[in-house]
């Protein structure tokens, strides 16, 4: 079950220089389509993957320093797998219970630098009414506003982050019925490719 799409949120930063201070919103409507957060989930009887585009939040630092703080925040009603009838089961009460718990989020408390356009990232991870630590890796690149980026349409500084990690339903109360363990991993594998602008 997707939770995970959950909403990530990560640190900016790159070894591109930038003036400080900036902030990067992922929650503008014309950037929808570039928000992209995918679950996963592999049993030896089936293969599910999910996906949704509605990501909210921001990333505000100075790049610089290589420092920041960020918080990403992902719709889980609009997850998709494919299958209208087990999107209804995924949002419903014995699973994500989207009406009590409507998002899942990711914010960050550090980020360090490991050279590239790679960070690692240490944040809370918040799904289902839980809380968690998560450490990942974040691949984050910067594009300042040029020709190119109005050209593809981005108003102002544009920057990309992605990262995977994988989490565990049940440390997140998520209990998966008896008749859906054969279907359905325990093990989430979640991916965020999300891009915001400054404008």
């Amino acid at each position: 079950m997707s939770i995970l799409a959950a909403s990530l949120a990560l640190h900016l930063a790159s070894p591109l220089s930038f003036a400080a201070n900036k902030t990067f919103d992922f929650g503008r409507p014309n950037l929808a389509p570039q928000q992209v957060v995918t679950f996963e989930s592999n049993t030896s009887l089936e293969d599910m993957v999910g996906r949704t585009n509605k990501v909210t939040g921001s990333i505000s630092g100075d790049i610089d320093k290589r420092n920041g703080t960020g918080k990403i925040v992902v719709d889980l009603a609009s997850l998709n797998s494919g299958i209208d009838l087990r999107d209804q089961h995924m949002r419903s009460e014995g699973w994500l219970n989207v009406a009590k718990y409507p998002t899942a989020t990711f914010e960050t408390t550090s980020v360090k630098y490991s050279g590239g356009n790679n960070f690692n990232v240490t944040g809370k991870f918040s799904l289902h009414g839980v809380t968690k630590t998560i450490k990942t890796t974040a691949v984050i690149k910067y594009l300042p506003e040029s020709a190119v980026t109005k050209r593809n349409h981005f108003d102002g500084d544009v920057i990309q982050v992605k990262t995977k990690f994988e989490i565990k339903l049940s440390d997140y109360g998520v209990k998966i019925p008896d008749m859906a363990k054969d279907k359905v991993s325990n093990n989430i594998k979640i991916s965020v490719s999300v891009v915001g602008t400054t404008k």
